[in-house]
């Protein structure tokens, strides 16, 4: 996949953004700089916004978006914020060319979106005015072609701030990271998922095989509570990345109150942002009781006639028909003043050139007229008390195109469900902050200090969980013995199935594992300054894809303990993980690094800048400020690489950025 065009309108700072971004193959990097607060990040979501939506349902979200200065100048009414995606992607060995376009509207305080998708002279469109089974069929194709080039779960791996990727904090997250990683990238955890469904299916097989009941309900009890158990480790784990997130978020300011410092503006800056988040959800459950209101009072126009009109649907067809047949029937009949004038002009016609003395009945004969017509042109009108606008009234009945509004009030629902569930937890952190700014308060040290217990307390609970679970395995395979050894083809298939998925996931990651090995031990001898040509080997473990960890070792042969390393290190070390995926993985997708220098030192960047950048992937762009990749000695040694350079500029009097096609004043020709 490669990313030829980015085209955004009224989005953020962006009033109208246009960008080239077609690469070479010598010439893979896309280089676009910018202060702080012109727009890089922007940039960077509206990328990723325009190939995965803009998840906006309510009018403030809408306006939040929308750029401020336009709607100061001219407000929101009749504008779209329009996002635009050209990219490339290979299908059976062709460069397949795309346009991917998604528009969202504001009108009568509903957000309406639209997506337009093309291909090779074909065209997928959905959006708020479709209907269910059409949106249902073309966002169906339209995800499946996103998916192909590069799923959305992947994108994070590779569409991401590398400041981020340097706020790792504790050995166990790094795993935690890398094995999430490999997982995802490499595609492994199909095979856990299919190896928990296989050993459901087979434990409910020996309950129905065992010819005690006793034994079956005894038996039922074990597999039921090793379920019980297996849920509540995933639970435990999702509280143990939780805790793992809540460090690695306030480690800085952890740091700073530990030092003394004052954290006073960073605290106010989270409350605020805490407190615009609280006052969006109560506006957002009062939007949606409105709603609620809104369609209990017009329920009959939204719901009622729309569903009224699909039950009778046959019925007016045959309606319509008929009367299009009678009026087809009908399209060469005279109307009786055509007649009359006809008729009245023939026999005046006749009566001067032909028979000026007789004198003709021309009411009856207009009258015979008629009569011969009807007889000639005879069409039943079965229908003929609908008049022209009753048809009408009937053909907007079953045409009409009317959105389901249930499916907003309820995407709504769950939207604001999980709000509402996260309010009190907001409310908390707030109080805490508050507590911290109170002068001497540094009660964050002591909630920071009692996460990071919770860390150790639950990653002890997992591992005993995890023993418990292996031990109830053991007791639950001693009732094999007591199973009848009947010929059953599908049970012998299905007790092989769990060890086959584990078996399969292990011999993939150790055919993977060597190269993976090889690949980082090489690469981080070269970028990974401080420890660069001592490392002797890298070591995943090969346990199974559930249980990935990772050491490194100096060629003396002690570990070097990843916990220890600093931020600049540890960010060296997952960009060498994101390339090395890159070249072993399935998908070929572009690399877009925000923030790329964020904590390197000076010789790690020159590393970073002449061995990784230039063969990272064949495309890869780059969001830098000029203290990162600088115009008096980094850029020259990047430039042969570089295909186009862009500089962000915030002009603040019209709230919006602007572009030039340089690098901080600088051209790829001027080195």
């Amino acid at each position: 996949m490669k990313i030829k065009r980015i085209y955004a309108e009224n989005y953020k700072t962006y009033k109208n953004l246009d960008l080239n971004l077609e690469v070479t193959n010598d010439r893979p990097i896309i280089l676009i700089g910018g202060g702080n607060g012109c727009g890089k990040t922007t940039l960077f979501d509206a990328i990723y916004h325009a190939l995965y939506g803009l998840n906006v349902k309510t009018p403030h979200q809408f306006e939040e978006l929308f750029n401020a200065g336009e709607r100061l100048a001219s407000g929101l009414k009749n504008k779209y914020i329009v996002l635009q995606v050209d990219f490339s992607g290979m299908v059976l060995n062709t460069e397949q060319q795309y346009r991917l376009k998604r528009a969202y509207m504001l009108a009568d305080d509903r957000v309406l979106e639209s997506v337009t998708l093309s291909m090779g002279g074909n065209t997928f469109v959905y959006g708020s005015g479709s209907t269910a089974q059409q949106r249902a069929t073309n966002e169906e194709i339209v995800n499946k072609i996103i998916a192909a080039n590069l799923p959305k779960e992947l994108s994070y791996y590779f569409l991401f701030d590398a400041m981020k990727t340097s706020e790792l904090l504790k050995e166990e997250q790094i795993n935690k990271l890398i094995e999430k990683n490999i997982n995802s990238v490499m595609g492994f955890n199909k095979y856990s998922r299919m190896r928990k469904g296989a050993e459901t299916l087979l434990a409910e097989k020996k309950a129905e095989r065992l010819e005690n009941e006793n034994q079956r309900l005894e038996y039922g009890k074990l597999t039921a509570t090793k379920e019980d158990l297996t849920k509540k480790v995933e639970q435990l784990s999702d509280e143990y990345a939780e805790a793992l997130d809540y460090a690695n978020e306030h480690q800085e300011q952890y740091n700073q109150l530990k030092e003394g410092r004052n954290a006073d503006d960073v605290t106010r800056e989270k409350m605020q942002k805490i407190e615009q988040s609280i006052q969006n959800t109560l506006k957002s459950e009062k939007e949606y009781r409105q709603n609620l209101d809104n369609l209990s009072k017009d329920i009959e126009t939204k719901v009622i006639f729309p569903k009224l009109a699909s039950l009778l649907s046959t019925e007016i067809e045959v309606i319509l028909h008929t009367k299009e047949d009678v009026a087809t029937a009908r399209v060469n009949l005279l109307s009786d003043k055509q007649i009359e004038v006809f008729t009245n002009s023939l026999v005046k016609l006749i009566q001067e050139r032909y028979y000026a003395g007789q004198v003709i009945d021309v009411p009856s004969l207009i009258e015979e007229m008629k009569q011969h017509q009807e007889r000639e042109n005879k069409v039943e009108d079965r229908f003929a008390f609908l008049n022209p606008k009753d048809i009408q009234r009937l053909k907007n009945l079953v045409y009409a195109a009317v959105a389901n509004p249930f499916t907003l009030l309820d995407d709504q629902r769950v939207r604001l469900n999980q709000e509402i569930h996260d309010l009190p937890k907001l409310r908390e952190l707030q109080k805490d902050y508050q507590r911290a700014l109170n002068g001497s308060d540094y009660s964050i040290i002591e909630l920071y200090e009692n996460n990071t217990k919770k860390i150790n307390e639950l990653k002890e609970d997992i591992e005993k969980k995890k023993d418990e679970i292996r031990d109830l395995g053991k007791k639950i395979a001693t009732y094999d013995y007591d199973i009848p050894q009947i010929p059953d083809p599908q049970y012998d298939l299905l007790c092989k199935l769990p060890d086959f998925f584990k078996d399969l996931s292990i011999k993939l990651l150790r055919a993977k594992k060597a190269s993976i090995e090889r690949m980082m031990r090489d690469q981080l001898n070269e970028i990974l300054v401080v420890y660069k040509g001592v490392i002797g080997r890298v070591e995943l473990s090969s346990g199974g894809v559930d249980d990935i960890s990772f050491k490194i070792y100096h060629k003396d042969g002690n570990e070097i303990y990843l916990s220890q390393l600093n931020a600049g290190a540890k960010q060296t070390v997952m960009q060498v993980l994101l390339k090395v995926l890159y070249n072993l993985g399935d998908y070929e997708p572009p690399v877009m690094i925000d923030t790329v220098m964020g904590v390197l030192d000076k010789e790690s960047r020159e590393v970073i800048l002449e061995s990784y950048f230039p063969d990272l992937a064949h495309q890869t762009i780059l969001l830098s400020t000029d203290t990162e990749i600088t115009t008096e000695h980094d850029f020259a040694k990047i430039q042969a690489h570089v295909a186009k350079t862009y500089t962000l500029h915030r002009d603040k009097e019209k709230q919006c950025t602007f572009i030039t096609e340089d690098y901080f004043g600088l051209n790829t020709q001027d080195f």
